[in-house]
């Protein structure tokens, strides 16, 4: 069993274990920084971000600079009334990640998927683009 400490005193307080109980905290959280996946197939590089509670409207994909940005921002506002207490809630979240993109990328058929809370972009390898070059010493 994990045992929460107390830092407040050298007893502990039923008093302590009441009011510091996180269940009982009703701060909302939308997201924090998203764990993100990158890796290569034979025809595409694929970067994942596991970003559940977003929908795809909350995410900016774009190109800068031959820099892959991806980036969501979102505010979120809850409220709740009962006969003797008003409640309002708000969270706000929001991550940019950027990557380099290698030059033998096809820039023009990168794509994008948000299914069951993980975001997918696909970037498919230009068949054209030849990454090694051979050079010739004179």
């Amino acid at each position: 069993m994990l045992v929460k400490r107390n830092y407040s005193g050298y007893v502990p307080s039923i008093f302590d274990a009441f009011f510091n109980d996180e269940r009982l905290s009703e701060k909302p959280v939308l997201f924090s920084r998203p764990d993100f996946n990158v890796y290569e197939t034979e025809s595409e590089f694929i970067v994942e971000a596991a970003v559940p509670g977003l929908e795809k409207n909350d995410f900016k994909i774009e190109i800068n600079n031959n820099r892959l940005e991806i980036s969501s921002e979102k505010e979120m506002s809850e409220e709740k009334q009962d006969q003797k207490y008003h409640y309002r809630g708000f969270c706000y979240g929001s991550f940019k990640k950027s990557y380099s993109l290698p030059e033998n990328v096809d820039r023009e058929k990168i794509s994008a998927n948000y299914e069951n809370g993980v975001l997918k972009v696909m970037i498919p390898k230009d068949k054209e683009e030849k990454i090694v070059k051979q050079i010739t010493i004179s």
